[in-house]
């Protein structure tokens, strides 16, 4: 993706509040490939360059029904976007994740045992860090609504807000809503249990203590 793509993208979010028809292209695989930090945000799910396939396949299937064959498109999807994680100069992934999220076995035990154990495989990688906000705090609270910010190597490039709801995607750009989306990050992360305690406390889910 280029730098001008990147920039189309930006000032489809900034026509967005008029409606313009550009901002619903389906342009965030291409604007994650271009980043250099991924800040995301989940309460119900593990974040999708997290999941491992067969987690992906059962979340699709009950957010969004439709026919095995299109499932299957959609979890392939999922992990063409992760190969990013594994290039010679991946992007730094911050992930926070709802405590809850642990609890929910999409798919069954098994599917569901896998998907810890990938996310603590995941997070003993140099580029990947996870939190996980504690049930006391409820990050639902802190916002509803999951959301990733995106950021550029390039100087000239500003970060992007991006939001996925259930009929279209959304790219937010202008200062104010990139201020409250950082505001919103932090009490996220204040709120979360520091990184380093993550290993701990995904390998507890997966003992079952």
């Amino acid at each position: 993706m280029t730098t001008a793509d990147i920039v189309s993208v930006q000032t489809a979010a900034e026509n967005s509040a008029e409606d313009n028809p550009a901002h619903r292209w389906d342009t965030y695989p291409a604007t994650e490939d271009a980043a250099s930090m991924l800040r995301c945000y989940t309460a119900g799910v593990v974040p999708d360059l997290l999941q491992t396939a067969a987690y992906a396949h059962a979340v699709s299937a009950i957010a969004r029904p439709a026919s095995t064959a299109r499932i299957q498109q959609r979890v392939e999807h999922i992990m063409r976007r992760q190969r990013i994680l594994d290039r010679p100069d991946p992007p730094k992934l911050w992930a926070v994740i709802e405590e809850a999220v642990l609890r929910r076995p999409f798919g069954g035990t098994e599917v569901w045992r896998d998907q810890l154990d990938f996310l603590a495989r995941a997070a003993d990688r140099k580029h990947v860090t996870i939190q996980i906000v504690p049930d006391y705090v409820g990050g639902p609270a802190i916002s509803a609504v999951p959301f990733t910010l995106l950021r550029f190597d390039s100087p000239d490039l500003d970060d992007v807000v991006h939001l996925s709801h259930a009929t279209d995607t959304q790219f937010l750009c202008e200062r104010t809503d990139l201020e409250a989306y950082y505001r919103l990050w932090d009490r996220l992360c204040v709120h979360a249990m520091p990184p380093e305690y993550t290993g701990e406390l995904l390998a507890a889910r997966i003992t079952g203590h």
